[in-house]
């Protein structure tokens, strides 16, 4: 994809996630991978009203190599994943409801359905806890993602990564129906988790027996 192509995508993404709720107002950010590093959402800006002339391409490194508009505030949060993990095509951070209810109790969503096995592979975890844009949470929130697709920030939100910016959507969309899942189980009395076997055992199945070829 073009650099305009990767703009065009994440607005219409991010504009895509405000309807659906899972976004607020200006809050949440959005990047993609692009050939000389990433581009992301501009800071404090209404989604609706972007233009890709808005949005910044950073290198690596955090130099901005392109664009007049301050980058997200979490802009680090998003470099260091990609340093981090070379799969990764792209990052999704929400602030969505339930999600961000999970990640205030600071407890891992067990695995209490098929389908969040299939999409995380296991439990989702919990990063420690560290201010808004800093590069402590950036640190924290890369430690606690390690190699899965997604992750809660304590007393803050959720990021989701994944090979398109498509993929790490829906990991945002769906993490927030298992963070329901979760609470709706535990108030009558807790849900029966998936043991890591088993958890292991669906995603294993299903990536080999689901969808075209």
């Amino acid at each position: 994809m073009t650099d305009l192509e990767i703009r065009e995508d994440i607005i219409n993404t991010a504009c895509v996630m405000l309807q659906k709720g899972l976004v607020q107002g200006t809050g949440g950010n959005f990047s993609a991978r692009c050939a000389q590093g990433f581009i992301i959402t501009p800071s404090g800006m209404d989604y609706t009203k972007l233009v890709p002339g808005d949005l910044p391409k950073l290198s690596l490194d955090g130099a901005v190599l392109a664009g007049e508009r301050r980058p997200s505030i979490e802009k680090e949060l998003h470099r260091f994943v990609y340093r981090a993990r070379r799969d990764v095509g792209a990052v999704v951070h929400t602030h969505s409801v339930y999600a961000s209810a999970a990640a205030a109790m600071r407890l891992p969503l067990p695995v209490l359905t098929d389908n969040q096995a299939v999409l995380f592979g296991g439990a989702v975890p919990v990063s420690e806890y560290a201010p808004i844009g800093t590069p402590e949470l950036a640190c924290n929130t890369v430690r606690a993602l390690a190699d899965g697709g997604g992750v809660l920030m304590a007393n803050h939100g959720a990021l989701c990564v994944g090979a398109t910016l498509a993929e790490a959507a829906l990991r945002c969309e769906m993490l927030e129906i298992f963070a329901k899942i979760f609470f709706l189980t535990k108030s009558c009395g807790g849900g029966v988790s998936l043991t890591a076997d088993d958890a292991r055992r669906e995603a294993a199945d299903v990536a080999e027996r689901y969808g075209q070829r």
